[in-house]
């Protein structure tokens, strides 16, 4: 039950969360798959509330008693909303369902509930979106890891390892790809 509590703790780590925390579960506490995948999905989980319930509460305090909060705010949310309010009207809570499921680093319930605050979605429909996504990341970690560990078993560490490289090195070049062209739409439209 320690174990349980443990992985829950370390899946609301907005750094760690689901995705270290359910492989810490199984392959370090050597924990069964289900009690694994429920406490680490409850702990992804819980900050959500917490996060949208204080980040208001916070902001307009911070706005109201701190001038250079209050520009800083306002910045942010006209700026956020002016460039991204299309597309988040047209995607809503599919893209945040989607950004929550999809396993890959900051992208994750803490990400997500801050989406939410910075955009003013509906909040209840957010948190059932965070929530589904949340239960689908799950079960794509799940499915990397056994997918880790047949190509251990079978083709050996260094495959495995080759593999994760290669995927950190595809990830980070698409990453770049999209910044250079959002930098060269930029210059092009007059934006910098």
């Amino acid at each position: 039950m320690i174990e349980g509590l443990l992985v829950m703790l370390l899946a609301m780590t907005p750094v760690v969360g689901i995705r270290g925390a359910l492989p810490m579960a199984i392959m370090g506490y050597e924990m069964e798959v289900l009690p694994a995948y429920f406490f680490s999905v409850m702990g992804e989980f819980i900050p959500v509330f917490f996060i949208l319930a204080l980040l208001g509460i916070i902001s307009e305090w911070l706005s109201a008693n701190f001038s250079f909060f209050n520009r800083f705010f306002n910045f942010l949310f006209k700026k956020t909303r002016r460039d991204y309010d299309g597309r988040v009207g047209k995607y809503g809570l599919f893209a945040l369902f989607l950004y929550t499921a999809i396993p890959v680093p900051f992208s994750g319930a803490w990400t997500a509930s801050l989406v939410v605050f910075l955009f003013g979605l509906p909040y209840l429909r957010s948190i059932i979106s965070i929530f589904f996504g949340i239960l689908f990341a799950g079960i794509n970690v799940l499915i990397i890891m056994e997918m880790g560990k047949s190509i251990e078993e079978y083709h050996g560490i260094t495959t495995l390892i080759g593999l994760a490289l290669l995927a950190g090195l595809v990830y980070f070049l698409y990453h770049r790809k999209r910044k250079n062209k959002r930098i060269q739409n930029n210059v092009q439209s007059g934006n910098l």
